[in-house]
């Protein structure tokens, strides 16, 4: 095969994935609710375990619910690029069991309305993001969210309150 050819097919592969993940991610079945809207760039994990309520958007990402888990986006949301949200964890607590032999550990996430997650921001399974609140780029959040409260950092921390 000369260079070309195989450039071409690569891209035709490429487009061919974007496609069907642009399909995946956008399609209008029961798991999402309202008209909640998911960009291109969204990597889904269980979507029947998403639910995304009106005028909500997702920019870019992984949204990754669980097999037991759930992840719940409350109506006019904004979540921005590489934000990641993961229902479930390694765990990790038996020093005479391997890690890798541990299992894992899925809790829901609830991000409630009116919520801003900002570039980059990751939110752990078993957190509620209360109404109104704003997550700051690159914020890793373990704890939940007040309502409309401003957190930033790693790990998260609560710098102010929305008025």
């Amino acid at each position: 095969m000369t260079r070309k050819l195989i450039m071409l097919i690569g891209w035709i592969m490429y487009q061919l994935e974007r496609c069907k993940r642009s399909y995946v991610t956008n399609m209008k079945d029961a798991s999402f609710k309202g008209s909640g809207k998911i960009g291109h760039n969204v990597e889904l994990a269980y979507p029947s375990n998403i639910t995304i309520g009106e005028n909500s958007y997702i920019n870019g990402g992984s949204i990754y619910a669980s097999e037991n888990a759930k992840i719940t986006i409350g109506k006019n949301c904004l979540i921005s690029y590489d934000v990641h949200l993961r229902t479930d964890t390694h765990a990790y607590s038996e020093k005479k069991t391997l890690i890798n032999k541990q299992g894992s550990i899925e809790k829901d996430i609830i991000i409630e309305d009116d919520c801003w997650i900002g570039f980059g921001a990751q939110i752990m399974g078993g957190i509620t993001v209360g109404r109104g609140a704003v997550i700051g780029a690159g914020a890793v959040l373990t704890k939940d969210a007040a309502p409309y409260g401003v957190y930033v950092g790693v790990p998260a921390r609560q710098v102010k309150e929305r008025t």
